[in-house]
């Protein structure tokens, strides 16, 4: 009985995200082509809804998995313990965009210094690829500066610290960073702003401090609003480690998500 209960609650669950609609015995029946009475599927439903794994939206209508059958389903379906998964971004943010879920994806992303600018002999201007860092002008200085051209952020610290140029390593310190961040879906995670509750963790998922705080693992209620999921995995984006965050509503297709993204 077992057996035949986990295949029909598997069926049900996948033709509730493929459909988003109340799934009845008969329409069960079809989209898994069994050989089981719609009789059968009945008592099944009632077994299931008896045990809060299945409920009914009214009196007349087909059944919808609850929650914790959601939840448990993508613990066992979800292989969010891969670190192996390859993506790029423009597959990730295909995914997001298609699935109605949002994502984020933390990289190291090593800046190079690519010119430096100076300003009216008032600043120096550090142009880095994402960014740019703004010092007094000093024309010893900015001589310095203009050797390292073409160097990443940690060689220039090194250097910076072999000649005592302290005040440099200590801006670069606190403006620079080989952190990229990269999300996709936003509009799927608005609904955390009309909750003032949520509001905090709209700002901190956004601002990648997220990876921060949670390590990689699948997340539900406790730490996301009732009725979503969110996973942290490592990956590979184009072959470099990285970090991916996403999360959605329970009933969203996380499977085709991950197909979606794998590259």
């Amino acid at each position: 009985m077992n057996r035949k209960k986990d295949l029909l609650l598997d069926g049900i669950i996948q033709e509730y995200i493929r459909s988003q609609e109340p799934i009845g015995s008969e329409a069960l029946k079809m989209s898994m082509c069994i050989k089981i009475s719609s009789a059968t599927i009945r008592n099944y439903f009632k077994v299931l809804s008896e045990e809060g794994i299945l409920m009914q939206t009214h009196i007349s209508s087909g059944r919808i998995p609850t929650h914790l059958a959601l939840k448990n389903y993508w613990r066992s379906k979800l292989d969010y313990q891969n670190s192996t998964l390859h993506t790029d971004i423009e597959k990730f943010k295909v995914g997001c965009e298609k699935n109605g879920i949002f994502g984020i994806i933390k990289e190291k992303s090593p800046q190079i210094l690519q010119e430096v600018i100076n300003h009216q002999d008032r600043f120096l201007i550090l142009d880095f690829q994402n960014q740019a860092i703004t010092l007094p002008y000093n024309h010893s200085l900015e001589r310095f500066l203009r050797e390292l051209v073409g160097l990443h952020t940690e060689d220039i610290k090194k250097i910076a610290n072999q000649v005592c140029a302290i005040s440099l390593v200590k801006k670069l310190n606190e403006e620079s960073s080989d952190i990229k961040i990269s999300y996709f879906g936003i509009e799927f995670l608005g609904f955390l702003l009309q909750h003032k509750q949520f509001q905090k963790l709209f700002f901190e998922i956004v601002s990648g401090k997220i990876f921060e705080r949670l390590d990689k693992g699948i997340y539900f209620e406790t730490t996301i609003p009732k009725g979503n999921l969110a996973v942290i995995q490592d990956i590979k984006l184009q072959k470099k480690d990285a970090k991916m965050f996403f999360m959605g509503d329970l009933s969203r297709n996380y499977i085709e998500f991950y197909e979606d993204i794998a590259s």
